[in-house]
């Protein structure tokens, strides 16, 4: 199979997933997000953590895996907003085991494995939180819009970069990226936020179109600070666990940054 056969199925499969796992219920959803949240940790610990024991390179991937969980059933009103003290404990046990590993560098590993937890699960919650957004029942519109406008300003900035790009964007960390994609990507962001106003009145036109431009600007972000750091460690692709495409923090690079952002530019004005 040829690179463009393999990137265009694993394409359509990846696509698939998440439109099927979004629009079914909440409960594909959260485990969408539980699986990405997995899969990244686990990926992001391999990286940064190559020559440790496997409690020091999942230590991460466990203590992210029950925050997430736990957020989740405080998102869903299973769990009292209390249960967020619970963080506590779990980071506690994690600075506990610190005290066993013997390895002259547990500080080290300790900052990777928290940054992990705060570059990648903290994120995904709050992507989580919106399915519920002024709402007390699940509501798949603006999970659904918020990836439709992250693979809009994705495929503007490429189409629009490969077109017509001249002007370097940030040529230390990412060479490829130009100013005349970034222009590309809130064209085609602006076009797609209006048709989503269109099909689902959740969320206001005037808000649709701000959070297609946030998605542009904080992924674009996102995108850079995996650069920076593929380039920290003279790598090309995070992994290989998506065939074609590299790993899976190469695919949601940009969601790490603009999910924050529209989160809290929801909470602020809604």
């Amino acid at each position: 199979m040829n690179n463009f056969a393999q990137r265009s199925l694993t394409g359509f499969f990846f696509v698939s997933t998440i439109v099927g796992c979004t629009l079914f219920n909440e409960w594909s959803y959260f485990i969408l997000l539980f699986a990405i949240n997995f899969l990244c940790l686990l990926e992001f610990y391999e990286l940064m953590l190559p020559d440790k024991s496997w409690i020091e390179k999942y230590l991460g991937v466990i203590a992210g895996s029950i925050i997430f969980c736990m957020f989740v059933f405080i998102i869903r009103g299973t769990l009292s907003l209390s249960w967020f003290y619970h963080l506590i404990p779990v980071f506690m046990l994690m600075f506990i085991i610190k005290l066993f590993e013997n390895t002259k560098r547990e500080f080290d590993t300790l900052a990777y494995q928290l940054f992990g937890i705060m570059y990648i699960c903290f994120p995904l919650v709050m992507l989580a939180d919106l399915s519920y957004f002024n709402s007390v029942d699940y509501s798949f519109a603006l999970p659904m819009g918020f990836f439709i406008l992250q693979w809009g300003s994705d495929t503007g900035a490429y189409i629009a970069g490969k077109q017509f790009g001249k002007h370097k964007f940030f040529e230390r960390i990412s060479p490829k990226k130009t100013w005349e994609g970034g222009i590309g990507a809130f064209i085609i962001n602006l076009a797609v936020a209006y048709g989503l106003s269109m099909l689902w009145d959740d969320v206001s036109t005037i808000d649709w179109m701000i959070i297609a431009s946030i998605i542009v600007v904080f992924g674009t972000f996102g995108d850079l600070f995996e650069s920076l750091l593929k380039r920290n460690l003279g790598i090309k692709d995070s992994g290989n666990k998506l065939p074609g495409h590299g790993g899976v923090l190469d695919r949601f690079d940009g969601v790490f940054f603009s999910a924050p952002a529209v989160y809290f530019y929801m909470l602020f004005t809604n």
